[in-house]
């Protein structure tokens, strides 16, 4: 197992509830086997440095087996009591171990991913028009500019005029298409239900993650009090709080991918336990190159219960990683046939990624405020 601390810019700043981003950092594993193939997988991440530790740590455990034992090899790290004791950063690590061995066992088998996943519901994905600005004009011109995406969704929570925010996108947009918000846990329960009815005028779609995470009883709370449709979010990075909210009906749709749920089979099987519940599921991102928008294309594409309007990040930064294109066509995004995750990566943008992380270090988020 190879471990690779990455730093990467975006095209402009970020801006979010937590403050503003520059750039992503990411750790890229690289696992190796004894036939000579190569997978390629990638975590997020705050900082490189303790990702690529852990990760490493839990190398051994990938030692000497088939990258195809994903299963076995997920549950003896999970045996391990060290682990357990912070699974939330456990599984950020382990997305982009397991995503490697996923993408080895592809290419070992010339076959994509989707294949060992159950195979491919949908050919094609859509996703949602991410609009980026911090004021009313610039998020309306922005969405002038994605005339033929069925859903926009904008981040809002920051102390200014959410309201104004909305309004100017709503008019760009029209009263057909679907728009969603994300506070990203900037309200607590009381503040939610009155921001959330005072939006109600707009028309949401759904407000993802409008209370902290671990606020289950607060976020079932705002789900009775409003109209507008609630997600899930940071509320659901483990299977166990999955079920919590399952169990409290605290949502309505589930906002999870593989880097929140541990790797591409756990995230397979969140998806099926809330299809159990009767709930969909959209697909999260966040700050992720075009390497993981690829491996997730490969287990999104096999889940029955996935919405429209999915998130993706990577055209937000301003390298890729991989020589494949990704393009995404007013929203929606084709699979191809490439053996593995579906990409061939790009040495040279790697090389230049961990070359500027070794030079100037991680990306931090500046400014972070809450509303």
């Amino acid at each position: 197992m190879e471990v690779t601390p990455l730093a990467i810019p975006l095209r402009q700043e970020f801006h979010w509830a937590g403050g503003r981003q520059l750039g992503a950092n990411l750790v890229l594993f690289a696992v190796h086997t004894d036939d000579g193939v190569v997978g390629y997988g990638e975590s997020i991440c705050e900082e490189p440095r303790a990702v690529a530790a852990h990760g490493e740590a839990m190398a051994r455990q990938f030692v000497g087996r088939s990258p195809g034992d994903v299963e076995a090899i997920l549950r003896s790290i999970w045996t391990e009591g060290r682990w357990k004791t912070f699974p939330q950063f456990t599984q950020f690590v382990l997305s982009g171990m397991e995503a490697a061995c996923w993408d080895a066992f592809g290419r070992a088998h010339d076959l994509p991913t989707r294949a060992f996943l159950g195979g491919a519901v949908h050919d094609e994905l859509d996703f949602f028009g991410f609009l980026q600005g911090d004021d009313p004009a610039t998020l309306a011109a922005h969405a002038r500019e994605l005339p033929d995406h069925e859903v926009i969704y904008l981040k809002i929570g920051r102390p200014r005029d959410d309201e104004a925010c909305i309004a100017a996108v709503r008019e760009v947009i029209g009263p057909d298409r679907l728009l969603r918000v994300d506070p990203n846990e900037a309200w607590d329960a009381a503040t939610a239900i009155d921001r959330i009815r005072r939006l109600a005028r707009y028309d949401l779609d759904w407000v993802e993650q409008p209370v902290p995470g671990d606020d289950v009883a607060g976020l079932a709370h705002v789900r009775r009090s409003v109209a507008a449709k609630i997600a899930a979010d940071q509320a659901v990075y483990t299977t166990a709080q999955l079920r919590t909210v399952l169990e409290r009906e605290a949502a309505d749709v589930i906002v999870t991918g593989p880097h929140d749920a541990g790797g591409l089979l756990r995230f397979r099987q969140q998806a099926s336990l809330c299809a159990a519940w009767g709930l969909r599921v959209n697909l999260h991102a966040f700050m992720q190159s075009d390497l993981s928008f690829f491996a997730h294309a490969q287990v999104a594409s096999t889940i029955p219960n996935l919405t429209n309007g999915n998130q993706t990040m990577h055209q937000l930064l301003a390298e890729s990683l991989t020589t494949t294109p990704a393009p995404l066509t007013n929203g929606r995004y084709r699979l191809n046939d490439l053996p593995g995750n579906g990409f061939e990566l790009d040495e040279n943008a790697v090389d230049q990624a961990h070359e500027r992380w070794q030079r100037d270090g991680a990306y931090n988020t500046i400014e972070s405020v809450r509303a």
